[in-house]
């Protein structure tokens, strides 16, 4: 592995080379305008409470003691 080094090394100069000669390249590019931003007119809040929803009931499934019986027999098989 250590004759591999030098290779590395090689490698990541000509890295470095390249990323300073893309980073000089976009130096030139002209830069985007900033985005307007939304200090002149910020957002308040008003405190208006939520309206509330109303509470709903649920339905007791008619299979629900198939899934105990099931659990059970999990359960049972589990301590075989």
């Amino acid at each position: 592995m250590n004759n591999k080094i030098g290779e590395a090394e090689n490698w990541h100069f000509a890295f470095f080379d390249r990323q300073n000669a893309f980073n000089e390249l976009m130096s030139n590019e002209p830069k985007p305008p900033k985005k307007l931003t939304n200090e002149h007119n910020p957002i308040v809040c008003d405190n208006t409470p939520t309206p509330k929803k109303k509470e709903q009931e649920f339905e007791v499934m008619e299979y629900l003691e198939e899934v105990e019986n099931l659990a059970m027999s999990l359960d049972f098989l589990d301590r075989l």
